[in-house]
């Protein structure tokens, strides 16, 4: 076995470098998934519903279509 051969453990120096850029990437990563990437966020300010307003203002609707379950004698019907 040749004495460059051994295991040479990461001086102080090379282990702040790399916690430090780890820490950098979390902060890129998290900040890019909660502020997107070309996202423009102060085009649309929604504003409370007037009388009888219930679409594009806080506190509208929202709806959603159910579509009804098959029947059971046509899930068990065969060709």
């Amino acid at each position: 076995m040749n004495a460059n051969d051994r295991y040479r453990p990461f001086t102080r120096r090379q282990r702040l470098k790399i916690i430090a850029a780890t820490v950098a990437t979390v902060v890129v990563l998290w900040l890019a998934l909660i502020y997107r990437p070309g996202g423009n966020y102060d085009w649309y300010t929604p504003k409370p519903c007037k009388a009888g307003q219930t679409k594009d203002c806080i506190g509208g609707q929202a709806n959603v279509m159910l579509v009804p379950a098959p029947a059971a004698s046509a899930a068990t019907a065969k060709p």
